[in-house]
């Protein structure tokens, strides 16, 4: 429309036609339209930048969220991935020519560690048995000396003793071979996750390619999500009787196991997806791919999970993951899905079936041969031996722990890897475990009494070699589960009696009153006395409330006479007898009190028991050792800890003792331990304090020592001597594990043996009724001899002998 005036039309002040200014006001149609039109307009611009700012914002937004995911992704993707517990192994099983496979539980340990009897060749982790030849396929093993590679091992036997052994392969002989030691314990985070780490290359491609024909086929050709799977998931999920199907991608699966959280909401999903797609953007597929596989969870041991494939092969098939057949990858592969329905210990069919799926798919998408398929269909399924989930060592691993701690801390135990290997040998462990427990049971059914009590009976048990001061086992209670009080090497206990032989040791490198030397005939009062002693009066008594008058050393320590023991502790000095006890290694706090001979002050039966090692290794003191090594997750050696030894006393001196000690299995308060069958060559002492509240017996060969202690930590009274309550847990102990001859213990050079008359302590001459050959160090032996029964020596007078 044409304005009346002929001036042209004016716009607003925002750009807008509008009409002119007027009197008369336009009636046409045309005016009415050009004013619609312009705010019509004009709003459409607004919308139009509000529109490209909000989409601006939301890129800002989106932008921030997806940098904000990269640093999540990125903050935990680099460094170290996940928290690997720390291993504590045991010690290594020898194996050689001339050694008892029954005695030595050489089947028990072979299914310990995962070693599984098949009837064809064994293959890694498997043994056969025949009448004359066991074959070993050995696993490999990274010990901290080197990698050690599997082999069939065979040994010729004959019935159970090992008379040769050859390398299967090679077919050299071998005079010794060894077997893996035994996990004893995983130390884990609150996670409770048990993962063997494993670098891609390390992965046989048929696993890999199981895992990618099951779990996702695209893996190489999609961003991180998948719309095809999604799709294909959707379609055939919507079908009735179809199994359900999942649309997640391997790496949206790692993001969910590794980044989130299981909860089954929108938000969780969709942020799974995003974090998906920025971790491909970021990271190669062989990386996303390695992390995977050592994420995946693939079952349960006990509390602890079975978290990837390197853990999965050992726990499945006894195997490392590089030795894993096709048809055992795709079983593996099989579990992902669910791991507990799957399982091949307790459903074979369902993982046979699952495995058999698995191959069908890597047939289909040509990952394998049709022959590889076959012959992969026809493999038996042979799960490994299942590890025990039971620790069967808790006392042993706590103190490791403690120790370990100190030095390295709680969160590098949980979450670096060490391997720590110890000393612990597991069918000691065993026998001594069962020798406590047994034997607390057997004490309880023949004295009812000490169920009636408040508090369980209790005890402790350790064995040590005193060789080297290996402890080959630890028993700290009768049940960990009730009590994880450690008895061995916390408890504080009067040790009564089996302190002592070091009042003994003392007088063998002490002068006698007289000035001459100790012998083990020397005279010693046992009549009564009193002492007086901070305003106190003391007078020891004897457990058969009797005394004996004048005895040998040797008898008083035999019978375990106290009044006999006190003079000698008092005729050599409280004070030496003190420094005796620390050298020996005993550290607990003693005074120089006349009750301190006969074990008045508390020590640990750790200490004892090491004190005693001096004895068996003849005056050469062993510090008490528990970890060999301790390797970090690289195989670089952390700590390497050595044995320790230092002569502390004479030898001369020890080996005295130690013919006393030997004398309380056959005439002294050991002797029941002969009619119960022990008729090796020992040594040993039992321990009984003046109330009661503690039986104690410490024994040993030159390379075994075992101690046992039995009381309530109540500290109420077991009424019990330590011959009838300690005693018989050592001797089945010692029948069950060291049923072989022990050897002597070795004579120092300076060391006579002569003949000698018990009633006299005299030389024996023809006519005395019993001759005792006694050990004396040269130039201490009697010079005179018996005059009870009939008999005197020549008498050089003059240059005549006079008789």
């Amino acid at each position: 429309m044409t304005p009346r005036s002929g001036r042209p039309p004016r716009r607003g002040a925002r750009g807008d036609p509008s009409p002119a200014r007027s009197g008369t006001r336009s009636t046409g149609s045309g005016g009415s339209t050009t004013s619609r039109g312009s705010r019509g307009g004009r709003r459409w611009r607004r919308g139009a930048v509000v529109g490209l700012a909000a989409l601006g914002l939301l890129a800002v937004l989106l932008t921030v969220y997806a940098l904000s995911l990269e640093r999540e992704i990125t903050a935990k993707w680099q460094g170290r991935k996940w928290n690997i517990p720390s291993r504590i192994y045991s010690d290594v099983e020898p194996i050689y020519p001339g050694l008892n496979l029954a005695r030595s539980e050489i089947p028990i340990k072979l299914e310990s560690l995962g070693y599984r009897r098949v009837s064809a060749t064994p293959r890694p982790g498997q043994y056969s048995r025949s009448r004359d030849r066991l074959t070993i396929h050995l696993h490999e093993f990274d010990y901290p000396d080197g990698a050690f590679r599997g082999f069939p091992l065979e040994l010729s036997l004959a019935g159970n003793r090992v008379t040769a052994m050859r390398d299967g392969r090679s077919g050299r002989d071998l005079s010794l071979a060894r077997l893996e030691p035994e996990m004893i314990a995983s130390i884990f985070d609150e996670h409770m996750e048990d993962r063997t780490p494993v670098a891609l290359r390390q992965v046989p491609r048929d696993l890999a390619d199981a895992i990618l024909a099951v779990e996702d086929k695209r893996f190489f050709t999609h961003r991180g999500v998948d719309p095809v799977r999604i799709a294909g998931a959707a379609f055939a999920n919507l079908k009735p009787g179809e199994e359900l199907q999942g649309g997640s991608t391997l790496t949206q699966q790692l993001v969910k196991n590794y980044y989130l959280t299981h909860e089954r909401t929108l938000s969780r999903k969709l942020k799974e997806a995003q974090m998906a797609l920025v971790l491909e953007a970021k990271y190669r597929k062989r990386d996303i791919l390695e992390a995977y596989l050592n994420e995946i969870y693939l079952g349960q041991q006990g509390s602890s999970s079975i978290a990837g494939v390197g853990e999965a092969a050992k726990y499945y098939f006894s195997k490392d993951v590089g030795q894993l057949t096709l048809g055992e990858c795709a079983l593996l592969a099989g579990l992902i899905r669910n791991p507990g329905f799957y399982n091949p210990y307790t459903h074979g069919a369902r993982a046979e079936a699952r495995r058999d799926l698995v191959l069908r798919l890597m047939l289909e998408q040509e990952r394998i041969t049709r022959a590889e398929h076959d012959a992969a269909r026809k493999e038996p399924i042979e799960v490994g031996g299942r590890r025990p989930e039971l620790n069967t060592a808790p006392y042993f691993v706590d103190f490791v722990l403690e120790q370990l701690e100190e030095q390295y801390g709680q969160d590098a135990l949980t979450s670096e890897g060490l391997r720590i290997f110890t000393t612990l040998d597991m069918r000691a462990q065993r026998q001594a475990r069962e020798a406590l427990v047994k034997g607390l049971d057997h004490l309880e059914e023949g004295y009812p009494s000490l169920r009636k009590t408040a508090g369980q009976l209790e005890g402790a048990f350790v064995v040590i070699d005193p060789q080297t001061g290996y402890v080959k086992a630890l028993v700290g209670g009768r049940d960990y589960g009730r009590s994880q009080f450690n008895r061995v090497t916390q408890a504080r206990r009067q040790p009564g009696s089996t302190f002592k032989p070091f009042v003994y040791l003392t007088a063998f490198q002490s002068k006698t009153p007289e000035g001459g030397r100790y012998t083990t005939v020397t005279g010693i009062s046992d009549d009564p006395f009193t002492l007086t002693s901070g305003g106190r009066n003391w007078t020891p008594e004897n457990y058969d409330k009797q005394t004996h008058g004048t005895v040998t050393l040797r008898t008083a320590l035999e019978k375990s006479y106290n009044v006999a023991t006190a003079r000698l502790a008092l005729q050599v000095g409280l004070k030496r007898v003190v420094a005796t006890a620390r050298a020996v290694g005993i550290t607990s706090p003693l005074k120089a009190l006349p009750s301190l001979a006969l074990g008045a002050f508390e020590v640990r039966p750790l200490e004892m028991a090491a004190a005693f090692t001096t004895l068996a290794n003849g005056g050469i003191r062993a510090e008490p050792l528990t970890i060999v090594q301790v390797v970090d997750s690289e195989g670089r050696t952390l700590e390497k800890r050595e044995i320790k030894m230092k002569r502390v006393v004479d030898a001369e001196a020890t080996y005295l003792v130690n013919s006393l000690l030997q004398g309380t299995f056959e005439r002294g308060t050991a002797a029941p331990a002969r009619r119960m069958g022990y008729s090796q060559h020992a040594a040993g002492k039992t321990g009984t304090t003046s109330d009661y509240k503690d039986t104690w017996f410490v024994g040993y060969t030159p390379e075994l020592l075992a101690l046992t202690w039995v009381g309530f930590d109540s500290n109420r009274p077991v009424g019990l001597t330590g011959d009838r309550a300690a005693l018989p847990i050592w001797t089945r102990f010692m029948l069950a594990y060291a049923p072989g001859v022990a050897p002597e213990f070795n004579a120092p050079e300076d060391i006579l043996l002569v003949g000698i008359d018990p009633a006299s302590g005299y030389l024996s001459t023809p006519d005395c009724p019993v001759v005792r050959y006694e050990p004396f160090v040269i130039g201490t032996e009697p010079t005179e001899v018996c005059p009870l029964h009939g008999y005197l020596a020549p008498q050089e007078e003059d240059g005549w002998w006079i008789f």
